[in-house]
């Protein structure tokens, strides 16, 4: 019952939270008005972006006011807008989905769209990556961002992302980078979640640069591009993703 009322809960605070977000979001247009920044995502301009984080941690520009992109969704929405629909379009699955990115991934899905959790009750279907209860060969695009970090076994879910994806289909799933080998803390969780709290722990490991090589183990042909390869200096300070923070976009496409 404990769990129940401490789940029941946190549903309510983020329901309550979404509501805040909205009130905000209507309102930054008048509170964030210029244009020294600019959003690809939702094509508007402000003055700045929303600050991020917390003392040493803090970004400056990091947020979106009025879709709340950070610099990691924004230089997705730059990557998928090379992505050409009639080359790629189809079912796609959306995990632990970002709202400021499902419109564009709505276009690529072609009408075949699914977005899904392990928790989150906005999303049609609720699965833990590790087990998608799905068909091989279901989706012709899959959307993964900074959820692997807090799976027990990501190779057994990069194994699955790999199962469910069709023959010729891409899957772009981007972790936080942070060190250059990738450094498990299975034992000792770098952020453990506070008690009733049922989300599984925060950063079971640390990735490194290797993360490329781990979903070529699984079986995807790599591609993996940065800021540099898809905006100009000038445009990467403009939408703010000339930061580490925008880390790096992990494309891996299954051979026909």
């Amino acid at each position: 019952m404990q769990f129940l009322d401490a789940v029941s809960l946190m549903q309510f605070l983020k329901s309550f939270e979404i509501q805040l977000r909205r009130l905000r979001n209507r309102a930054s247009p008048f509170f964030y008005a210029g244009r020294a920044m600019h959003c690809p995502v939702c094509g508007r301009s402000f003055r700045r972006f929303r600050a991020a984080g917390r003392r040493s941690e803090r970004r400056v520009n990091a947020v979106c006011p009025f879709c709340a992109s950070r610099e990691r969704d924004r230089l997705a929405h730059l990557f998928l807008q090379t992505v050409d629909v009639g080359d790629v379009g189809g079912p796609l699955l959306h995990i632990a989905p970002e709202a400021c990115l499902a419109p564009r991934l709505r276009e690529l899905a072609d009408g075949c769209y699914l977005g899904a959790d392990i928790l989150r009750r906005d999303v049609a279907v609720r699965f833990d990556v590790m087990a998608i209860p799905h068909p091989e060969a279901t989706f012709q695009g899959i959307y993964c961002s900074h959820v692997l970090q807090d799976v027990k076994d990501d190779r057994q879910a990069l194994a699955e992302l790999f199962r469910v994806l069709r023959p010729g289909g891409w899957a772009i799933v981007n972790v936080p980078v942070q060190t250059q080998r990738t450094v498990d803390h299975q034992d000792a969780p770098l952020k453990p979640r506070q008690p009733g709290d049922p989300r599984p722990p925060e950063h079971l490991r640390t990735y490194g640069t290797d993360f490329a090589e781990r979903m070529a183990g699984a079986g995807f042909t790599m591609q993996v591009a940065t800021a540099n390869d898809l905006a100009e200096p000038a445009e990467q300070r403009r939408t703010g993703i000339a930061t580490k923070a925008a880390g790096s976009i992990y494309c891996g496409t299954k051979a026909v």
